[in-house]
């Protein structure tokens, strides 16, 4: 009987461990996924003129099918898994403590604008788009990107790329909350 019991408890304990993983799988990934989106990135005011322009876009969804491209696909690196969390975690700490100790006046998203290949990857890109290479070689589209003759980016020459008209946006933006007053 003692060795039934003791078999018992190990299969609990067993089953309970597995049910903690599983649980906690769950919820990481749900946080990851809740926290990817345009909803989300967006609930800071100054991050607004973002989603707009975002919204606005084909990556948005503004295109034949209504598919839309989360926001770490772009501004999060997708190297590996480990750089991936690291990096959302960071941008994400970083955003929420600008947000907190900044004043949005003081942005200057003109200027962030320039620096974009800072904070947008290629190899999110690349994640999507893994024909692209293939797909252009006949017409020499990208064969300095990918040949490594060039040092540009994607987000070099696709400088608008997931936020349409985002000058528009922040213009109206800048003129709704007066920041220059």
């Amino acid at each position: 009987m003692e060795k039934r019991k003791k078999g018992f408890y190990i299969l609990i304990a067993i089953t309970s461990i597995f049910l903690v993983i599983i649980v906690s799988w769950m919820v990481i990934e749900t946080g990851i996924e809740v926290t990817s989106h345009a909803d989300f990135c967006g609930f800071c005011h100054s991050m607004q003129p973002m989603v707009d322009s975002y919204l606005d876009s084909k990556h948005g969804g503004n295109n034949e099918r209504g598919i839309m491209t989360p926001c770490t696909d772009c501004h999060v690196s997708h190297e590996n898994v480990f750089a991936h969390f690291l990096g959302k975690a960071r941008s994400g700490t970083h955003d929420a403590w600008v947000t907190l100790t900044r004043d949005e006046s003081t942005l200057d998203w003109q200027e962030l604008r320039d620096r974009r290949e800072e904070y947008v990857y290629d190899s999110g890109c690349l994640t999507c788009h893994r024909n692209l290479e293939a797909a252009t070689e006949d017409h020499g589209f990208h064969d300095a990107y990918f040949d490594k003759v060039s040092d540009s980016q994607c987000a070099t020459c696709h400088e608008s790329v997931g936020h349409s008209n985002l000058n528009k946006y922040l213009l109206e933006t800048k003129y709704k909350y007066h920041f220059d007053d």
